[in-house]
């Protein structure tokens, strides 16, 4: 099933994705449920927003055994702009795989962690590379270094999907997720327990689960395209302020 989160005519909604339209929700499906208003509005007239806000962490998986925190004030949504901070002359872009919770998890196994999983999104991973050193948190903690959508997919089959980068037209990333079993059901399972070990994961909490590709720098101009089959293409321009 694929959820969108969208704006239209002022108000903020959640609807299931059907065709060229949108099934609305009641309410955040999270914490609602998929019960609908029986109204339908076309894609076309809405503006999609980032999917999930997280409403505690976002944990950036490092490697198998070490992760940095990114905070919820660096999400944005489709269409929306990567701003390039005054503080960095590298600013580089990497496509991930995003697995959004959608149960308190604490000490989970792996075997409980699929149960803990609402969905998965794509995401473009921001990163002021040339501040990593100096301090990796704040290297990715800068307003708009999270863009997050285009929508949730909750049935998604991480294994052999292809995850594709652009910089305009030019290909910068192109990945299968499931070789070499770099993202598979039991990766994702084994990265939401051993998170889940460190610090209770909340509703809306987000993993970003990789896979850990060569990172690309951009600049102001560009436009970045990371897109995961049966999730769909997130679009965000790159500006600098003047």
């Amino acid at each position: 099933m694929k959820i969108a989160r969208y704006s239209y005519q002022g108000a903020i909604a959640f609807g299931i994705v059907d065709d060229d339209e949108l099934v609305v929700l009641t309410s955040d499906p999270m914490f609602a449920g998929f019960d609908t208003t029986g109204d339908r509005v076309a894609l076309a007239d809405v503006k999609l927003l980032a999917p999930v806000i997280p409403r505690s962490k976002i944990v950036a998986v490092v490697s198998s055994e070490a992760f940095v925190l990114r905070p919820n004030t660096a999400v944005v949504g489709p269409g929306d702009a990567i701003v390039l901070p005054a503080a960095s002359d590298r600013v580089e872009v990497d496509g991930q795989l995003a697995i959004i919770i959608g149960k308190i998890a604490k000490n989970v196994s792996v075997a409980d962690a699929p149960g803990r999983v609402f969905g998965y999104t794509v995401a473009t991973v921001v990163t002021a590379a040339d501040l990593t050193e100096m301090s990796a948190t704040r290297a990715g903690a800068f307003d708009t270094f999270l863009p997050l959508g285009p929508i949730i997919e909750t049935e998604f089959d991480e294994a052999a999907t292809p995850l594709r980068g652009l910089i305009n037209d030019e290909e910068f990333q192109s990945v299968d997720l499931g070789d070499d079993d770099r993202i598979t059901e039991e990766t994702v399972s084994a990265l939401v327990a051993f998170a889940s070990s460190v610090f209770t994961l909340l509703p809306g909490d987000v993993i970003l689960a990789g896979p850990l590709d060569t990172p690309a720098a951009v600049v102001d101009g560009e436009t970045v395209t990371v897109s995961i089959a049966g999730i769909g293409a997130l679009v965000n321009p790159v500006v600098r302020p003047a």
